[in-house]
Protein backbone atom coordinates (compact mmCIF):
# COMPACT_ATOMS: atom_id res chain seq x y z
CA UNK A 1 0.00 0.00 0.00
CA UNK A 2 1.32 3.61 -0.97
CA UNK A 3 0.08 5.68 2.60
CA UNK A 4 0.87 9.14 2.68
CA UNK A 5 2.74 10.22 5.75
CA UNK A 6 1.00 11.91 8.95
CA UNK A 7 2.84 14.83 7.55
CA UNK A 8 1.32 14.52 4.22
CA UNK A 9 -2.19 14.30 5.42
CA UNK A 10 -1.31 17.57 7.49
CA UNK A 11 -1.52 19.51 4.56
CA UNK A 12 -4.57 17.67 3.14
CA UNK A 13 -6.23 18.80 7.14
CA UNK A 14 -5.12 22.35 6.32
CA UNK A 15 -6.28 22.99 2.68
CA UNK A 16 -9.26 25.56 2.77
CA UNK A 17 -11.21 27.74 0.11
CA UNK A 18 -8.71 30.99 1.19
CA UNK A 19 -5.88 28.34 1.85
CA UNK A 20 -5.41 26.00 -0.93
CA UNK A 21 -2.14 23.86 -0.04
CA UNK A 22 -0.49 23.12 -4.12
CA UNK A 23 2.83 24.01 -4.60
CA UNK A 24 3.41 26.00 -8.21
CA UNK A 25 5.62 26.65 -10.51
CA UNK A 26 6.07 28.50 -13.62
CA UNK A 27 8.28 27.50 -16.28
CA UNK A 28 9.66 29.61 -19.09
CA UNK A 29 10.74 27.84 -22.38
CA UNK A 30 12.30 28.68 -25.27
CA UNK A 31 11.36 28.27 -29.08
CA UNK A 32 7.68 27.82 -30.56
CA UNK A 33 5.36 26.03 -28.22
CA UNK A 34 3.81 22.55 -29.13
CA UNK A 35 0.96 21.10 -29.26
CA UNK A 36 -1.27 20.54 -26.58
CA UNK A 37 -1.67 16.91 -27.80
CA UNK A 38 1.74 16.53 -28.15
CA UNK A 39 2.78 17.54 -24.41
CA UNK A 40 0.56 15.47 -23.06
CA UNK A 41 1.27 12.33 -25.22
CA UNK A 42 4.99 13.12 -24.13
CA UNK A 43 4.33 13.82 -20.03
CA UNK A 44 1.93 10.55 -20.20
CA UNK A 45 4.72 8.47 -21.55
CA UNK A 46 6.69 9.46 -18.20
CA UNK A 47 4.05 8.76 -15.66
CA UNK A 48 5.53 5.42 -14.81
CA UNK A 49 8.35 7.42 -13.14
CA UNK A 50 6.44 9.39 -10.52
CA UNK A 51 3.20 6.88 -10.11
CA UNK A 52 1.24 9.33 -7.26
CA UNK A 53 0.72 11.23 -10.68
CA UNK A 54 -2.05 8.40 -11.62
CA UNK A 55 -3.44 7.89 -7.70
CA UNK A 56 -5.78 9.49 -6.20
CA UNK A 57 -6.32 9.69 -1.97
CA UNK A 58 -8.93 6.77 -1.35
CA UNK A 59 -10.15 6.89 2.28
CA UNK A 60 -11.59 3.37 3.41
CA UNK A 61 -15.10 2.83 4.53
CA UNK A 62 -15.76 2.64 8.11
CA UNK A 63 -12.36 4.16 9.06
CA UNK A 64 -10.84 0.64 8.26
CA UNK A 65 -7.93 1.67 7.69
CA UNK A 66 -5.47 4.53 6.72
CA UNK A 67 -5.78 6.77 3.63
CA UNK A 68 -3.54 6.04 0.94
CA UNK A 69 -2.73 6.28 -2.65
CA UNK A 70 -4.72 3.91 -5.29
CA UNK A 71 -4.94 3.91 -8.91
CA UNK A 72 -7.54 5.89 -10.61
CA UNK A 73 -9.34 3.54 -12.76
CA UNK A 74 -10.67 6.86 -14.71
CA UNK A 75 -7.14 8.43 -15.00
CA UNK A 76 -6.86 10.57 -17.52
CA UNK A 77 -3.75 13.02 -18.63
CA UNK A 78 -6.25 14.89 -20.75
CA UNK A 79 -8.32 15.57 -17.46
CA UNK A 80 -4.82 17.06 -16.10
CA UNK A 81 -2.95 18.78 -19.13
CA UNK A 82 -5.02 21.82 -20.52
CA UNK A 83 -3.80 24.92 -22.75
CA UNK A 84 -4.66 28.83 -22.11
CA UNK A 85 -3.49 31.29 -24.56
CA UNK A 86 -2.46 35.18 -23.09
CA UNK A 87 -2.98 38.15 -25.46
CA UNK A 88 -0.48 37.94 -28.24
CA UNK A 89 2.30 39.39 -28.01
CA UNK A 90 2.14 38.68 -24.41
CA UNK A 91 5.20 39.34 -21.74
CA UNK A 92 6.03 38.71 -18.55
CA UNK A 93 3.31 40.88 -17.31
CA UNK A 94 0.76 38.73 -18.97
CA UNK A 95 2.05 35.50 -17.77
CA UNK A 96 2.57 36.72 -14.19
CA UNK A 97 -1.15 37.92 -14.48
CA UNK A 98 -2.24 34.23 -16.31
CA UNK A 99 -0.01 32.70 -13.62
CA UNK A 100 -1.33 33.96 -10.63
CA UNK A 101 -5.27 33.14 -12.02
CA UNK A 102 -4.28 29.79 -12.50
CA UNK A 103 -2.60 28.96 -9.02
CA UNK A 104 -5.14 30.85 -7.67
CA UNK A 105 -7.52 27.59 -8.46
CA UNK A 106 -7.58 24.75 -6.57
CA UNK A 107 -6.57 21.39 -7.52
CA UNK A 108 -9.41 18.29 -7.16
CA UNK A 109 -9.34 16.66 -4.39
CA UNK A 110 -10.89 13.52 -5.11
CA UNK A 111 -8.56 13.38 -8.60
CA UNK A 112 -4.77 12.69 -8.73
CA UNK A 113 -3.65 16.11 -7.24
CA UNK A 114 -1.80 17.58 -10.31
CA UNK A 115 -2.55 19.93 -12.96
CA UNK A 116 -0.55 22.05 -15.72
CA UNK A 117 -1.12 24.11 -18.25
CA UNK A 118 0.75 24.98 -21.65
CA UNK A 119 0.43 29.02 -21.94
CA UNK A 120 1.03 29.78 -25.50
CA UNK A 121 1.14 33.27 -26.79
CA UNK A 122 3.80 34.75 -25.90
CA UNK A 123 6.47 37.06 -27.63
CA UNK A 124 9.47 34.97 -26.53
CA UNK A 125 9.00 31.54 -25.72
CA UNK A 126 6.20 29.68 -24.40
CA UNK A 127 5.24 28.10 -20.29
CA UNK A 128 4.25 25.91 -18.56
CA UNK A 129 1.97 26.95 -15.22
CA UNK A 130 1.87 23.58 -12.91
CA UNK A 131 0.23 22.87 -9.52
CA UNK A 132 0.63 19.70 -7.35
CA UNK A 133 -0.78 19.07 -4.02
CA UNK A 134 1.76 19.99 -1.08
CA UNK A 135 0.16 16.29 0.29
CA UNK A 136 2.41 14.70 -2.77
CA UNK A 137 5.26 16.83 -2.50
CA UNK A 138 7.48 19.24 -0.38
CA UNK A 139 9.92 21.30 -2.42
CA UNK A 140 12.96 18.95 -2.26
CA UNK A 141 10.41 15.96 -4.00
CA UNK A 142 8.92 18.54 -6.37
CA UNK A 143 11.69 19.19 -8.10
CA UNK A 144 13.41 15.20 -8.11
CA UNK A 145 9.82 14.08 -9.39
CA UNK A 146 9.40 17.24 -12.18
CA UNK A 147 12.74 15.92 -13.66
CA UNK A 148 11.63 12.44 -14.77
CA UNK A 149 9.11 14.74 -17.06
CA UNK A 150 11.66 16.10 -18.88
CA UNK A 151 13.89 14.55 -22.13
CA UNK A 152 16.14 11.86 -21.50
CA UNK A 153 15.76 11.83 -17.73
CA UNK A 154 13.40 8.86 -17.34
CA UNK A 155 12.64 6.04 -19.87
CA UNK A 156 9.47 6.68 -22.33
CA UNK A 157 7.26 3.55 -21.41
CA UNK A 158 5.62 1.85 -24.47
CA UNK A 159 3.10 -0.33 -22.64
CA UNK A 160 -0.10 0.76 -21.78
CA UNK A 161 -0.99 1.61 -18.06
CA UNK A 162 -3.20 -0.58 -16.23
CA UNK A 163 -4.47 0.49 -13.12
CA UNK A 164 -3.99 -1.93 -10.01
CA UNK A 165 -7.19 -3.25 -7.70
CA UNK A 166 -7.53 -1.41 -4.56
CA UNK A 167 -6.63 -3.82 -1.40
CA UNK A 168 -9.28 -5.26 0.76
CA UNK A 169 -10.86 -3.35 3.27
CA UNK A 170 -9.81 -6.30 6.19
CA UNK A 171 -6.21 -6.13 4.36
CA UNK A 172 -6.02 -2.25 4.83
CA UNK A 173 -6.91 -2.64 8.26
CA UNK A 174 -4.59 -4.92 9.05
CA UNK A 175 -1.69 -2.86 7.81
CA UNK A 176 -3.10 -0.09 9.15
CA UNK A 177 -3.12 -1.65 12.90
CA UNK A 178 0.71 -3.22 12.33
CA UNK A 179 1.60 0.36 11.04
CA UNK A 180 0.58 1.93 14.57
CA UNK A 181 1.73 -1.31 16.35
CA UNK A 182 5.14 -0.70 14.58
CA UNK A 183 5.42 2.84 15.19
CA UNK A 184 4.77 2.69 18.79
CA UNK A 185 7.16 0.66 19.25
CA UNK A 186 9.99 2.62 17.92
CA UNK A 187 8.69 5.34 19.98
CA UNK A 188 8.81 3.01 22.69
CA UNK A 189 12.38 2.05 22.02
CA UNK A 190 13.84 5.83 21.18
CA UNK A 191 12.40 7.08 24.07
CA UNK A 192 14.00 4.00 26.39
CA UNK A 193 17.68 4.80 25.12
CA UNK A 194 17.20 8.68 26.36
CA UNK A 195 16.29 7.76 29.23
CA UNK A 196 18.79 5.42 29.42
CA UNK A 197 21.54 7.90 28.04
CA UNK A 198 20.39 10.31 29.86
CA UNK A 199 18.78 12.49 27.38
CA UNK A 200 15.49 12.53 27.95
CA UNK A 201 15.43 15.86 30.21
CA UNK A 202 17.47 17.31 27.46
CA UNK A 203 15.01 15.87 24.64
CA UNK A 204 11.78 17.78 26.45
CA UNK A 205 13.68 20.99 27.01
CA UNK A 206 14.94 20.75 23.31
CA UNK A 207 10.75 20.07 22.18
CA UNK A 208 9.70 22.78 24.76
CA UNK A 209 12.30 25.63 22.93
CA UNK A 210 11.23 24.50 19.39
CA UNK A 211 7.59 24.63 20.24
CA UNK A 212 7.76 28.12 21.82
CA UNK A 213 10.02 29.48 18.95
CA UNK A 214 6.87 28.93 16.67
CA UNK A 215 4.13 30.10 18.75
CA UNK A 216 5.44 32.88 20.13
CA UNK A 217 3.79 35.54 18.47
CA UNK A 218 5.00 37.14 15.80
CA UNK A 219 4.83 41.25 15.66
CA UNK A 220 1.59 42.20 14.40
CA UNK A 221 2.02 43.49 10.61
CA UNK A 222 -0.28 43.45 7.17
CA UNK A 223 2.06 40.16 6.52
CA UNK A 224 -0.81 38.60 8.96
CA UNK A 225 -3.97 39.04 6.88
CA UNK A 226 -4.69 36.85 4.21
CA UNK A 227 -8.29 37.22 3.46
CA UNK A 228 -8.76 36.03 -0.12
CA UNK A 229 -7.18 32.55 -2.28
CA UNK A 230 -6.45 35.02 -5.41
CA UNK A 231 -2.74 35.19 -5.05
CA UNK A 232 -0.60 37.32 -7.14
CA UNK A 233 2.69 36.07 -8.07
CA UNK A 234 6.00 37.98 -8.79
CA UNK A 235 9.22 36.95 -9.82
CA UNK A 236 13.22 37.80 -9.12
CA UNK A 237 16.34 36.73 -10.22
CA UNK A 238 20.01 36.79 -9.62
CA UNK A 239 23.34 35.23 -10.56
CA UNK A 240 23.99 32.08 -8.25
CA UNK A 241 27.32 32.62 -7.98
CA UNK A 242 27.10 36.61 -6.73
CA UNK A 243 25.01 34.55 -3.91
CA UNK A 244 27.57 32.31 -3.43
CA UNK A 245 30.53 34.91 -3.50
CA UNK A 246 28.37 37.12 -0.51
CA UNK A 247 28.13 34.19 1.33
CA UNK A 248 31.58 33.42 1.41
CA UNK A 249 32.79 36.67 1.96
CA UNK A 250 30.78 36.73 4.96
CA UNK A 251 30.76 32.99 5.97
CA UNK A 252 27.16 32.65 5.42
CA UNK A 253 25.52 29.69 3.04
CA UNK A 254 23.43 30.83 0.19
CA UNK A 255 19.91 30.57 2.86
CA UNK A 256 21.51 32.69 4.93
CA UNK A 257 22.24 35.38 1.84
CA UNK A 258 18.25 34.75 0.94
CA UNK A 259 17.20 35.20 4.50
CA UNK A 260 19.33 38.93 4.34
CA UNK A 261 18.15 39.59 0.83
CA UNK A 262 14.41 38.95 2.32
CA UNK A 263 15.19 41.37 5.48
CA UNK A 264 16.05 43.92 3.06
CA UNK A 265 12.82 43.66 0.87
CA UNK A 266 10.52 43.09 3.51
CA UNK A 267 12.10 46.54 5.23
CA UNK A 268 11.06 48.24 2.03
CA UNK A 269 7.48 46.85 2.02
CA UNK A 270 7.05 47.52 5.47
CA UNK A 271 8.25 51.14 5.31
CA UNK A 272 5.65 51.77 2.34
CA UNK A 273 2.77 50.77 5.09
CA UNK A 274 4.62 52.78 7.48
CA UNK A 275 5.36 49.94 9.90
CA UNK A 276 8.56 50.04 11.37
CA UNK A 277 8.36 46.44 13.79
CA UNK A 278 12.30 45.39 15.08
CA UNK A 279 12.13 42.12 13.73
CA UNK A 280 9.43 40.42 11.74
CA UNK A 281 9.29 36.07 12.13
CA UNK A 282 9.78 34.23 9.34
CA UNK A 283 9.17 29.93 9.31
CA UNK A 284 11.76 28.21 7.25
CA UNK A 285 11.42 24.61 6.04
CA UNK A 286 14.15 22.39 6.52
CA UNK A 287 15.02 18.69 4.60
CA UNK A 288 15.20 15.84 7.33
CA UNK A 289 15.47 13.14 4.49
CA UNK A 290 17.43 10.32 5.12
CA UNK A 291 18.25 7.41 2.53
CA UNK A 292 16.96 7.54 -0.78
CA UNK A 293 13.43 9.46 0.29
CA UNK A 294 12.05 11.29 -2.80
CA UNK A 295 8.28 11.67 -2.73
CA UNK A 296 6.45 13.03 0.06
CA UNK A 297 7.13 15.52 2.63
CA UNK A 298 10.33 15.06 4.53
CA UNK A 299 10.80 18.35 6.25
CA UNK A 300 10.47 20.68 9.23
CA UNK A 301 10.50 23.61 10.09
CA UNK A 302 12.52 26.22 11.91
CA UNK A 303 11.87 29.80 13.27
CA UNK A 304 13.89 32.54 12.39
CA UNK A 305 13.93 36.10 12.95
CA UNK A 306 14.39 38.47 9.98
CA UNK A 307 15.84 41.96 11.48
CA UNK A 308 14.27 44.02 9.42
CA UNK A 309 15.02 47.36 11.02
CA UNK A 310 18.92 46.88 10.63
CA UNK A 311 19.97 49.77 7.41
CA UNK A 312 22.84 47.80 6.72
CA UNK A 313 23.13 44.70 4.38
CA UNK A 314 26.46 43.17 5.72
CA UNK A 315 25.01 42.95 9.73
CA UNK A 316 21.53 41.97 8.81
CA UNK A 317 23.73 39.11 7.28
CA UNK A 318 25.81 38.66 10.11
CA UNK A 319 22.91 38.89 12.25
CA UNK A 320 21.45 35.65 10.42
CA UNK A 321 24.33 33.91 10.03
CA UNK A 322 24.59 33.56 14.02
CA UNK A 323 20.97 32.74 14.00
CA UNK A 324 20.76 30.09 11.93
CA UNK A 325 23.87 28.20 12.64
CA UNK A 326 22.72 28.73 16.67
CA UNK A 327 19.03 26.69 15.27
CA UNK A 328 21.49 24.51 13.47
CA UNK A 329 23.66 23.78 16.56
CA UNK A 330 20.71 23.57 18.81
CA UNK A 331 18.49 21.03 16.73
CA UNK A 332 15.53 22.94 16.37
CA UNK A 333 14.49 21.36 13.61
CA UNK A 334 14.41 17.68 15.17
CA UNK A 335 11.28 18.26 17.48
CA UNK A 336 8.89 18.97 14.93
CA UNK A 337 10.11 16.29 13.29
CA UNK A 338 9.68 13.81 15.76
CA UNK A 339 6.43 15.13 16.23
CA UNK A 340 5.60 14.71 12.71
CA UNK A 341 6.60 10.84 13.42
CA UNK A 342 4.81 10.62 16.07
CA UNK A 343 1.49 11.85 15.00
CA UNK A 344 1.60 8.93 12.46
CA UNK A 345 -0.30 6.71 15.83
CA UNK A 346 -3.05 8.51 15.52
CA UNK A 347 -6.37 7.40 13.85
CA UNK A 348 -7.61 10.00 11.26
CA UNK A 349 -9.95 12.57 13.29
CA UNK A 350 -7.50 13.29 16.38
CA UNK A 351 -4.08 13.61 13.90
CA UNK A 352 -6.49 15.85 12.01
CA UNK A 353 -7.19 18.01 15.08
CA UNK A 354 -3.95 17.82 16.72
CA UNK A 355 -2.83 19.45 13.14
CA UNK A 356 -5.08 21.98 12.85
CA UNK A 357 -4.58 22.99 16.45
CA UNK A 358 -0.86 23.71 15.78
CA UNK A 359 -1.34 25.41 12.73
CA UNK A 360 -4.00 28.22 14.93
CA UNK A 361 -1.56 27.97 17.50
CA UNK A 362 2.19 28.77 14.88
CA UNK A 363 2.41 32.49 14.79
CA UNK A 364 5.08 33.60 11.83
CA UNK A 365 5.12 36.84 9.32
CA UNK A 366 5.75 34.48 6.51
CA UNK A 367 7.49 31.44 4.76
CA UNK A 368 11.25 31.69 3.26
CA UNK A 369 11.38 28.42 1.49
CA UNK A 370 14.89 27.53 -0.66
CA UNK A 371 15.60 24.30 -2.73
CA UNK A 372 18.55 23.28 -5.10
CA UNK A 373 17.62 22.47 -8.44
CA UNK A 374 18.98 21.29 -11.48
CA UNK A 375 22.79 22.95 -12.44
CA UNK A 376 22.46 22.05 -16.42
CA UNK A 377 19.96 23.57 -18.60
CA UNK A 378 17.20 20.77 -19.36
CA UNK A 379 15.10 20.64 -22.18
CA UNK A 380 11.50 19.58 -22.60
CA UNK A 381 10.11 18.12 -26.33
CA UNK A 382 13.66 19.66 -27.36
CA UNK A 383 12.75 23.06 -26.45
CA UNK A 384 15.34 24.69 -23.81
CA UNK A 385 13.81 25.12 -20.31
CA UNK A 386 15.30 28.78 -19.08
CA UNK A 387 13.55 29.35 -15.98
CA UNK A 388 11.77 27.61 -13.27
CA UNK A 389 9.81 29.79 -11.85
CA UNK A 390 8.10 28.44 -7.93
CA UNK A 391 5.56 29.05 -6.03
CA UNK A 392 4.86 28.28 -2.34
CA UNK A 393 1.58 27.74 -0.87
CA UNK A 394 0.18 29.94 1.72
CA UNK A 395 -1.37 28.75 4.67
CA UNK A 396 -5.15 30.62 6.08
CA UNK A 397 -4.60 34.07 7.42
CA UNK A 398 -0.86 34.22 6.31
CA UNK A 399 -0.16 36.92 3.26
CA UNK A 400 3.31 36.39 1.89
CA UNK A 401 5.54 33.46 1.50
CA UNK A 402 8.94 33.45 -0.71
CA UNK A 403 10.09 30.43 -2.24
CA UNK A 404 13.90 30.26 -4.59
CA UNK A 405 15.21 27.23 -6.56
CA UNK A 406 19.02 27.10 -8.03
CA UNK A 407 18.61 26.45 -11.80
CA UNK A 408 21.25 26.89 -14.52
CA UNK A 409 23.52 29.36 -12.70
CA UNK A 410 20.82 31.35 -11.29
CA UNK A 411 19.17 31.46 -7.93
CA UNK A 412 15.42 31.80 -9.19
CA UNK A 413 12.70 33.57 -6.55
CA UNK A 414 8.86 33.56 -6.49
CA UNK A 415 6.98 35.77 -4.63
CA UNK A 416 2.97 34.60 -3.62
CA UNK A 417 1.11 37.03 -1.57
CA UNK A 418 -2.21 37.61 -1.04
CA UNK A 419 -3.82 39.67 -3.87
CA UNK A 420 -5.64 41.88 -1.62
CA UNK A 421 -3.16 42.00 1.64
CA UNK A 422 -0.13 42.62 -1.06
CA UNK A 423 -0.92 43.98 -3.85
CA UNK A 424 2.20 44.95 -4.40
CA UNK A 425 3.90 41.54 -4.83
CA UNK A 426 6.20 43.47 -8.35
CA UNK A 427 7.13 45.71 -6.19
CA UNK A 428 8.53 43.31 -3.71
CA UNK A 429 9.74 41.46 -6.00
CA UNK A 430 11.85 44.42 -7.38
CA UNK A 431 12.98 44.41 -3.91
CA UNK A 432 14.45 41.15 -3.41
CA UNK A 433 16.91 42.19 -6.78
CA UNK A 434 17.57 44.93 -5.56
CA UNK A 435 18.62 43.41 -1.94
CA UNK A 436 20.59 40.77 -3.81
CA UNK A 437 22.66 43.34 -5.58
CA UNK A 438 23.07 45.23 -2.23
CA UNK A 439 24.40 41.86 -0.87
CA UNK A 440 26.64 41.42 -3.83
CA UNK A 441 28.87 44.48 -2.66
CA UNK A 442 28.87 44.92 0.87
CA UNK A 443 32.09 44.41 2.16
CA UNK A 444 33.01 41.76 4.89
CA UNK A 445 32.64 42.91 8.13
CA UNK A 446 35.97 44.33 9.73
CA UNK A 447 37.42 41.75 12.48
CA UNK A 448 36.61 42.55 16.48
CA UNK A 449 39.57 45.09 17.35
CA UNK A 450 40.52 41.66 19.91
CA UNK A 451 41.11 39.49 16.77
CA UNK A 452 42.46 42.52 15.10
CA UNK A 453 45.14 42.83 17.60
CA UNK A 454 46.19 39.32 17.62
CA UNK A 455 46.57 39.14 14.19
CA UNK A 456 48.99 42.19 14.31
CA UNK A 457 50.87 39.91 16.70
CA UNK A 458 51.11 36.70 15.04
CA UNK A 459 52.68 38.73 11.91
CA UNK A 460 55.06 40.45 13.54
CA UNK A 461 56.05 37.12 15.40
CA UNK A 462 56.22 35.73 11.96
CA UNK A 463 59.08 38.49 10.37
CA UNK A 464 60.96 38.09 13.49
CA UNK A 465 61.66 34.20 13.32
CA UNK A 466 64.24 33.39 11.28
CA UNK A 467 63.93 31.99 7.74
CA UNK A 468 65.46 29.03 8.45
CA UNK A 469 63.68 27.95 11.25
CA UNK A 470 60.20 28.32 9.57
CA UNK A 471 58.81 25.11 8.83
CA UNK A 472 56.24 24.38 5.71
CA UNK A 473 53.38 22.06 6.57
CA UNK A 474 51.97 19.79 3.62
CA UNK A 475 49.30 21.01 2.25
CA UNK A 476 47.78 17.54 2.64
CA UNK A 477 48.26 17.55 6.00
CA UNK A 478 46.36 21.11 6.63
CA UNK A 479 42.79 19.89 4.38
Amino acid sequence: MDRPSALDLAFLDLDADRAPMHVGWTLRLEGAPPTLSALRRHLDGRLDAVPRFRRRLARPPLGLGDPHWADDPAFDVARHVHHVRVPAPGGTAELRATASVLLSTPLDLDAPLWRLHLVDGLADGWAVVGQVHHALVDGVAAVELALALFDGLAPQSTDGWVPARPPAVGRQAAVAASRRVAGAAGLARGALRAAAGGRASEALREATRAAESVVRPAPPTALRGGRTRRRAVAWAATPLDAVREAGRRHDATINDVLLAATTIAMRAALERRGERPAAIKALVPVDVREGEHVDGNRISFVAVDLPVREEDPARALAALRRRTAAAKRRGDARPLAALAEAAELLPAAPRRSLTRAIAKAASFSLVVSNVPGPPEHLSLLGRRLDAILPMVPLLDGQALTIGAISYAGRLQVGVAADELAMPDAVELARDLERAFDALRVAPAPAPPPWQARARVRRDRGSRLQPAASRQTVPLSETT
